[in-house]
């Protein structure tokens, strides 16, 4: 069994995983219309690393937990799990949409376009 204080660091990892790579999948389907090794390789690996140093760095579970204790949700229910993530996902695909367009377009003059336009993609992958 896991270690009560080293519980998110573990929990976060596998999250970080499983995000990473239907997002890595997702966007590189999109993107260049099939799955290819390198570019599903390079993009699970950007978003691994950025989204799991913005798990430890952003109180994402406290966040959560006051979302949903917002609405009355009670812990250790349906209702408290999916309304705690909204804000987390919310927060995630933002940082990874952001990070990616940055490492893959660079800051060009059409920058903020081409992050608006990952961002719903970014949300469903999530």
């Amino acid at each position: 069994m896991i270690h009560r204080k080293y519980f998110g660091l573990v929990a976060g990892f596998f999250f970080s995983v499983i995000v990473s790579l239907a997002l890595a999948l997702i966007m590189t389907y999109v993107t260049t219309g099939g799955i290819t090794l390198m570019p599903v390789v390079m993009t699970f690996i950007e978003a691994f690393v950025i989204s799991y140093i913005a798990a430890l760095i952003i109180p994402v579970n406290k966040i959560g937990g006051g979302f949903a204790a917002r609405f009355k949700a009670e812990p250790e229910t349906m209702k408290f799990n999916l309304l705690s993530n909204i804000p987390i996902t919310l927060i995630l695909v933002l940082i990874l949409s952001f990070s990616l367009t940055a490492l893959n377009v660079g800051f060009i003059a059409a920058f903020l376009i081409a992050w608006l336009s990952t961002v719903p993609v970014s949300m469903v992958a999530v």
